[in-house]
């Protein structure tokens, strides 16, 4: 992967916005392309468009392979308010590691924070003064930024989520977050529903119709009997990752409507990915994030 050392924040007499030993992977603050066999769904657009427009927080949930991180690249693409895209992993479940990637990704979408903010301490709770003035200089952001923080079920440290949470709260009108997860994250998420300042599109909203399943089929220049699409979108409930790994596979098989027929079986594509991505998840440790 990619490292943009030099994409560390600079600031004066010596002080640093981002620890200096933390390099900024460019690839964790950039949106993923746009695939060519992607399908654009202008309604899934749409919902997160809204959260994003009206609501201080937008969470995308559902299981691997839903299509979670596509929907959000796909807004991201059409969106014309300014966007900061971070891509979480395990290894950001610290606020010295989180918040200058945080910070990095904002001004790379280009939000003006002063570079003069303090360190957020590596390895200790992120210093309130730093999360004080970063939501100070968020919630004077006319427009306002969407950060997107994909995969956030990741992030389970108390430390990181409270300190989001406490930007997320003081910033606004100035910012909105939009973040994808597996499950409901570690966020206050009551308090925000309670206020109508949640906006949730859930596993159901993701599933593919049956025209756009079509459409999915015909990207990877597949064509299936009107009763074999319905079928096989039945069969996968509109499953993403289940409906790519069917059109992959359809290339392959001489019979469309008898492949659909064996799509589940021991031996498929489709049930190696499930029992990989999401049979062989183990519960997260203490402390750790999943």
């Amino acid at each position: 992967m990619a490292a943009d050392v030099a994409g560390q924040v600079a600031a004066p007499a010596g002080r640093t916005a981002v620890p200096a030993d933390v390099p900024i992977l460019a690839a964790k603050i950039t949106a993923p392309g746009v695939p060519g066999w992607a399908v654009r769904r202008p309604r899934i657009t749409k919902l997160i468009a809204k959260g994003a427009r009206w609501r201080p927080l937008t969470v995308i949930t559902g299981p691997p392979g839903a299509g979670k991180t596509m929907a959000l690249t796909l807004w991201a693409a059409a969106e014309p308010q300014t966007v900061a895209w971070v891509s979480a992993d395990e290894f950001d479940n610290r606020p010295g590691i989180f918040w200058p990637y945080a910070v990095a990704a904002l001004r790379r979408s280009g939000v003006t924070i002063p570079e003069a903010l303090p360190a957020a301490a590596q390895g200790r709770p992120a210093d309130h003064v730093f999360l004080l003035r970063l939501a100070s200089a968020l919630a004077a952001q006319d427009p306002p930024v969407t950060l997107v923080v994909d995969d956030l079920h990741l992030l389970t440290e108390p430390a990181v989520l409270d300190g989001l949470d406490f930007v997320l709260r003081n910033a606004w009108p100035g910012l909105r977050l939009v973040a994808s997860s597996r499950m409901d994250p570690l966020l206050p998420l009551h308090r925000y529903r309670l206020a109508g300042e949640l906006a949730e599109i859930r596993a159901a909203d993701l599933a593919f119709t049956i025209a756009e399943a079509g459409q999915l089929m015909a990207q990877h220049g597949c064509a299936l009997p009107a009763e074999s699409l319905e079928d096989l979108t039945r069969r996968t409930e509109g499953w993403a990752a289940g409906l790519r790994l069917a059109a992959i596979s359809l290339d392959t098989h001489p019979g469309p409507g008898r492949f659909v027929k064996e799509l589940i079986t021991d031996d498929s594509a489709l049930t190696g990915y499930l029992v990989q991505e999401v049979l062989s998840i183990a519960p997260p440790r203490s402390g750790t994030s999943c």
